[in-house]
C-alpha cells in the first residue's frame, strides 16, 4: 500500500490562495468581476476566481485561466501572462498531465526573468520541481529546488520565501530514505510558520511531518499530524489536500490493523474525491480500499474495488499504480485459492515493472509468485522466483543501508555547520559587549565631572563592570569549550576579507588614476596600503590565537630558532587549517607567493619531502 500525500504536494504551494479565496465571497468576487473594465484589475480579480474554483471546480477554473492569459496578451500585461502559463501549469499537474505542465512553467519562468520579477520567477522554478518529483526523478527535483533557492538569495531578504523550497526538499529526503533529516527539516520549518499567519502552509507541513512518522511506524502520532492538517484543508476548502490526508488517515489504521476505521477514511476520501475528479488520487484509494477490505475477510468487495483502481490507473497511464494494483489483486486471489489466477497477476505486475519501477515491487511479486509456484508443485520455478526475490530484497537491504550512512553523513555535516554559525553569532554577541563596556569606560572618563565624583563613581562602576566581566569572561569559556576555534577564525576569516576588499578598492583606484590627474588619488593609494600593512591586526589576532593554541609562538621558536615574525605568522595560520587563498589575502600576498613562502619554510623546519608540514605545525 501506498500514500498518496505526496502526489501533488509540489502542484501548487501559493500560499496566497487560501487567504485570498477566504478575504472574499465568491459571489463579491464575480459581482466585482462583472462590473470591471478591462484592464489589469480585472486581471487580478480573474486570478482570484481561479484560485477559488481550483480546488472544487476545474472546468471553472480553466475558464478562468484562459481569460487571463488572453486579457493580459491583449494588454500587453506581460506579468499577467506569466501567471496565466504558471496557472495553466498548476491546471495540468491538477489533471495529471505532467509532460504538459512542464512546458507551461518553463514558459512563465523564461517570462518572469526577463522581467526580472524573482519571487514569481522562484515559484515556477518549485513547481518544475514539484513536476520532477512527481514523476520520480528526486534528484532532478533537488537540484532544480537548489536553483530556487539560489534565486531567491541573491535578489531577496525576504527568508519566508523560503519556506516551501525547504519543505519540498525534507519530502524529497523522506522519499529517499532520508527520515531524520525531513524530520527534522519539517520541524524547522514549523517554528517559523507558527510566527506566521499561514494555516495553508503550516497544514502542508503537518501533513508531511505525519507521513514520516507514519513510514517510521508510528501510526497514532502520524493520524494526530493528520487530523490537525484536515481541519484547517476542511476550513479553506481544500478538497484536494482533504482526499490526500483521509487516504493518509486510512492507511494509518490499516497498519494499525483497524480496518473498519481505514474503510472509514478511505471511504470518506473516495466520496470527496467525487468533487475534484483526481484520477491518480481515485486510483490510489480504490487500491487501498480494497486492500482494507481484503483484510477485513470481504474478498469480492476486495476484488472489485482493486479493479476499479487498476482501470482508473491504466486510463491515465500510471505504471506504479497499475504494478500496486496487480500485486493488491494477486493477493487477494492467492487467499481464494485461484492459484492460476492469482500468478497471472504477480506475472503483469513483474512484465510492467521490469520495463522501469519499483525494486521493491518487484520484489514482492517475485516473493508472492513464487510461494504460489510452490503450493501447486513447481518448484523449478519456485526456487527460480525465489532467488530473485532474495537478490532484490538484498538490493534493497544495502541500498537502505547506503542512504542511512549517506543520512547521518547529511546529519553531521548540516549540525556542524549550524553549530558554527552559532558559535559565530555568539562570540560576535561577546565582542560586541566588551567593545560597548570599553566605550562606556571612556565616555566616563572623559566626561567633565569633579574628581570626587569620578572617584565615588568609578568605585561603584568598576565593580559592576568587574562583575560584568566576569560574566563576559565565563560566557567566553563556554563557548570555547563548545567550539574554541570559533573566534580565533572569525577574527582570520575578517582579516582575509578586508584585505581583499582593500586590494579591490586599491586597484579600482589604481584605474582611475590612469585616467585622471590628482594628488588626492595617490593619497588614497598610499593610506589603503598602509591599512593593509597595520599591525594592530595583528596584534589582536595573536591575542586569539594564543588563547586557543597556549605557547604555539613559544614553541615554534624554541623548535626553529632561525623562524621569522613573518614566517611565525604563516605558521598559525596553517595551524588553523585555513586554505590558502584565506592565508594569502590574510598575508596580502599572491597565491604563488604562499607557495613560495611554504618551501622556505619546509627548509627551515628541515622536512623531507614525505614529512607533513600541517602534521608537524599542529604537534607543536
Amino acid at each position: 500500500m501506498k500514500s498518496s500525500s505526496l502526489y501533488i504536494v509540489f502542484a501548487f504551494l501559493m500560499a496566497s490562495i487560501a487567504s485570498a479565496q477566504h478575504t472574499k465571497t465568491l459571489d463579491s468576487l464575480l459581482k466585482v468581476y462583472q462590473s470591471q473594465a478591462e484592464d489589469t484589475s480585472k486581471i487580478g480579480t480573474i486570478k482570484l476566481l481561479f484560485d477559488s474554483y481550483l480546488n472544487n471546480n476545474l472546468k471553472e477554473a480553466e475558464k478562468y485561466v484562459i481569460e487571463e492569459l488572453e486579457l493580459s496578451q491583449k494588454l500587453d500585461y506581460k506579468k499577467g501572462v506569466g501567471m496565466a502559463y504558471l496557472h495553466f501549469g498548476v491546471l495540468d499537474e491538477y489533471r495529471s498531465h505532467l509532460d504538459s505542465a512542464k512546458i507551461d512553467y518553463s514558459k512563465a519562468r523564461i517570462i518572469f526573468q526577463d522581467i526580472e520579477h524573482h519571487g514569481l520567477e522562484a515559484v515556477a522554478i518549485r513547481n518544475f520541481a514539484g513536476v520532477e518529483y512527481n514523476l520520480g526523478n528526486y534528484d532532478e527535483a533537488l537540484k532544480i529546488l537548489d536553483e530556487g533557492i539560489a534565486t531567491l538569495n541573491k535578489h531577496s531578504s525576504d527568508s519566508t520565501a523560503l519556506i516551501p523550497f525547504y519543505h519540498n526538499k525534507g519530502l524529497i529526503h523522506k522519499f529517499k530514505g532520508n527520515y531524520r533529516i525531513a524530520t527534522q527539516q519539517v520541524i524547522k520549518e514549523l517554528r517559523i510558520l507558527e510566527k506566521l499567519n499561514r494555516p495553508i502552509q503550516k497544514a502542508d507541513a503537518l501533513n508531511l511531518l505525519a507521513s514520516t512518522e507514519s513510514i517510521q511506524a508510528n501510526y497514532e502520532k502520524s493520524i494526530e499530524y493528520n487530523l490537525e492538517a484536515l481541519k484547517v484543508y476542511r476550513e479553506f476548502n481544500d478538497k484536494l489536500f482533504e482526499v490526500n490526508v483521509l487516504n493518509d488517515i486510512g492507511l494509518n489504521y490499516y497498519s494499525l490493523e483497524n480496518y473498519e476505521q481505514a474503510i472509514a477514511y478511505l471511504g470518506k476520501a473516495l466520496e470527496v474525491n467525487k468533487v475534484i475528479k483526481n484520477q491518480s488520487l481515485k486510483s490510489t484509494v480504490l487500491t487501498n480500499l480494497g486492500n482494507a477490505y481484503a483484510k477485513s475477510n470481504r474478498p469480492s468487495d476486495a476484488i472489485d474495488y482493486i479493479s476499479k483502481g487498476i482501470e482508473t490507473a491504466e486510463k491515465i497511464g500510471a505504471k506504479n499504480k497499475m504494478v500496486e494494483g496487480y500485486n493488491a489483486l494477486a493477493a487477494v486471489h492467492a487467499g481464494l485459492n485461484n492459484n492460476n489466477l492469482a500468478i497471472s497477476y504477480y506475472s503483469k505486475s513483474i512484465e510492467h515493472i521490469n520495463k522501469g519501477g519499483s525494486k521493491a515491487n518487484l520484489s514482492n511479486a517475485y516473493k508472492g509468485r513464487s510461494e504460489l509456484y510452490a503450493r501447486i508443485n513447481n518448484h523449478e520455478l519456485a526456487y527460480d522466483d525465489h532467488l530473485y526475490h532474495k537478490q532484490l530484497s538484498d538490493s534493497i537491504y544495502n541500498n537502505t543501508k547506503s542512504q542511512q550512512i549517506g543520512e547521518l553523513k547529511t546529519i553531521y555535516e548540516t549540525e556542524k555547520k549550524e553549530q558554527q554559525i552559532a558559535m559565530q553569532e555568539k562570540d560576535i554577541a561577546v565582542l560586541e559587549k566588551e567593545a560597548q563596556i570599553s566605550y562606556q569606560q571612556k565616555l566616563l572618563l572623559g566626561g567633565g565631572l569633579g574628581l570626587s565624583l569620578i572617584v565615588l563613581g568609578l568605585g561603584f562602576y568598576g565593580f559592576h563592570q568587574k562583575v560584568k566581566r566576569n560574566k563576559l569572561e565565563k560566557e567566553k569559556v563556554d563557548a570555547q569549550l563548545a567550539f574554541k576555534k570559533k573566534e580565533l577564525t572569525t577574527h582570520a576569516l575578517h582579516l582575509a576579507k578586508k584585505n581583499e576588499v582593500l586590494e579591490n578598492l586599491k586597484q579600482r583606484v589604481t584605474e582611475i588614476q590612469g585616467k585622471e590627474t590628482s594628488s588626492d588619488y595617490r593619497e588614497l593609494i598610499s593610506t589603503i596600503t598602509f591599512d593593509q600593512q597595520d599591525d594592530k591586526h595583528w596584534q589582536s589576532f595573536t591575542q586569539y590565537f594564543e588563547a586557543v593554541h597556549k605557547d604555539f609562538s613559544k614553541n615554534a621558536a624554541q623548535t626553529y630558532p632561525t623562524i621569522s615574525k613573518s614566517e611565525l605568522r604563516l605558521m598559525a595560520l596553517i595551524r588553523m587549517n585555513l586554505s590558502s587563498k584565506e592565508i594569502a589575502n590574510i598575508l596580502n600576498i599572491s597565491g604563488e607567493g604562499i607557495k613560495k613562502a611554504r618551501q622556505r619554510l619546509r627548509k627551515k623546519m628541515n622536512l623531507e619531502r614525505q614529512d607533513s608540514l600541517e602534521t608537524t605545525i599542529a604537534a607543536l
